[in-house]
């Protein structure tokens, strides 16, 4: 409820104060997972509905970020210094096949993005956990709330667990994607994708790991497995991380930079600087807006581009606050 009143207010001082002005030198990362052709495509109860947008809704955001005088980049261009003025870095999380829909309209857009890969599930071909759980839970009946209240208590458990409890509900053969709308990429779609000119491939642990409910060994672990099986796959390793559920602490932040990682993105819906990303826990702690979904992009859109508001200033007086404890 709290969230949703910040909302309101924020759009509304952003609908009297307008968006932000061009030469204003701000950053924004904006948070996608799966595309669909056509919303209707998620009837099937195949893929966990909370996250997926259609081509075109992606089509929208691209066009409306550029009219309101957004670039649009990606870790590369800021580790290259050459972010000037309002820019916005579009990315995908998880490694979800269905992102390839996306290459047609990156091509004829000029529309560069990063999509962020989870390893494991390239290596295996296995569906992503929430996805089994919320196909196998709806055909049981299984009210939306109950499957969404079961996915979030599942996250608080180390990926093996979370794979063994799924396993022992609904099965081995449940973890088989049902058709290419759920599946991950496949090792050679990996290695394709990453000849695209404009697509930035990311580190998203390997295990899809929610790093901070595992030991210090494991997330470094867990991080670099992931590094290395994309530079086996594209031949170059990544240097951008978008840390699962945005969740990271002092020891994520130190094994990203120990393997290189130059820029982390979270899930806390704020604003950056280019110019001000000068520490390493400022470059590993990039806020990202993650709600923008279909129905919903260009409200969401709106809070994201407008002058700060309360919900990004309390983002980011939390993001300060991990980041005195990373550094303590």
């Amino acid at each position: 409820m709290k969230e949703k009143l910040i909302k309101a207010l924020d759009l509304a001082i952003a609908k009297v104060l307008s968006v932000r002005r061009n030469e204003d030198d701000c950053l924004i990362v904006l948070a996608f997972h799966s595309v669909v052709d056509r919303m209707e495509d998620l009837q099937s109860g195949v893929l966990d509905p909370f996250q997926p947008m259609t081509i075109q809704d992606v089509e929208f955001v691209a066009t409306l970020l550029r009219q309101r005088g957004f670039s649009l980049v990606t870790g590369h261009d800021l580790d290259a210094g050459n972010v000037r003025g309002p820019a916005a870095w579009l990315t995908f999380d998880d490694g979800y096949a269905n992102n390839l829909k996306l290459l047609p309209l990156v091509r004829r857009n000029d529309m560069p993005l990063t999509i962020f890969i989870s390893s494991g599930n390239v290596a295996s071909g296995e569906a992503f956990w929430w996805d089994v759980l919320f196909r196998e839970e709806t055909k049981r009946g299984t009210p939306a709330a109950a499957i969404a209240a079961r996915r979030e208590s599942l996250k608080a458990c180390p990926p093996d667990d979370i794979r063994a409890a799924i396993v022992t509900r609904y099965g081995e053969g449940a973890m088989r994607p049902v058709a290419d709308i759920d599946r991950p990429m496949t090792p050679a779609e990996v290695t394709a994708l990453a000849r695209e000119p404009l697509v930035e491939i990311g580190n998203h642990t390997h295990s899809h790991t929610i790093l901070t409910v595992v030991d210090t060994g494991t997330q470094l672990s867990d991080i670099r497995r992931c590094q290395e099986e994309l530079h086996r796959l594209t031949g170059r390793l990544p240097i951008s991380i978008a840390f699962p559920n945005g969740a990271f602490d002092r020891r994520t932040l130190g094994a990203a930079a120990e393997l290189g990682l130059r820029f982390g993105v979270t899930c806390l819906p704020g604003q950056a600087r280019p110019a001000s990303l000068q520490t390493v826990n400022d470059r590993l702690t990039i806020g990202r807006f993650a709600s923008i979904r279909h129905g919903r992009v260009e409200r969401e859109l709106t809070l994201a581009t407008a002058r700060t508001g309360f919900g990004q200033l309390l983002a980011e007086r939390n993001r300060r606050l991990n980041s005195e404890r990373c550094r303590s």
